[in-house]
């Protein structure tokens, strides 16, 4: 029997709902202004592997025979536009991957907790900002999962 959808299929509507993403909103909501453009970069990096971290979660669900295959296109995809920047989105996306992978859908705020690491914030400040980001990594979990083909 043919599968409904073919790896390529699924890689790409994956990519086409990333390039679609507006990751200024959450940068913003964690105070990193517009000036900060060296720091705005950096979490741009880090939540587009977060999302293919995610992607990955949700991959096991959908696909749990071919999800891990599907995931290592993807990377190869991205590997395949050459340059340090897509090194460094694969090597994010493979350690999102990892530490979502611990804990799956039940708890995402060891991932929010390491992306709250990156910002000069106060205690008090931090963990707020990190059960908020846990939360919204729950949304984008759901987005994509919902989005998969």
């Amino acid at each position: 029997m043919k599968p409904v959808y073919t790896h390529e299929e699924v890689i790409a509507n994956f990519q086409t709902l990333v390039e679609r993403w507006d990751f200024d909103t959450e940068i913003k909501r964690l105070g990193i202004g517009a000036m900060q453009i060296m720091r705005r970069k950096q979490m741009r990096l880090e939540f587009q592997g977060l999302a293919a971290g995610l992607w990955r979660l949700a991959l096991a669900r959908s696909f749990p025979e071919d999800g891990q295959q599907i995931f290592e296109g993807y990377l190869e995809r991205c590997l395949g536009e050459g340059g340090k920047k897509a090194q460094q989105l694969v090597e994010r996306s493979r350690q999102y991957a990892e530490m979502i992978a611990l804990r799956g859908d039940t708890d995402f705020s060891e991932v929010s907790r390491h992306i709250t690491s990156f910002l000069d914030l106060p205690d008090a400040a931090r963990k707020g900002a990190t059960l908020k980001l846990a939360l919204e990594i729950r949304q984008m979990y759901n987005l994509i999962f919902e989005r998969m083909i």
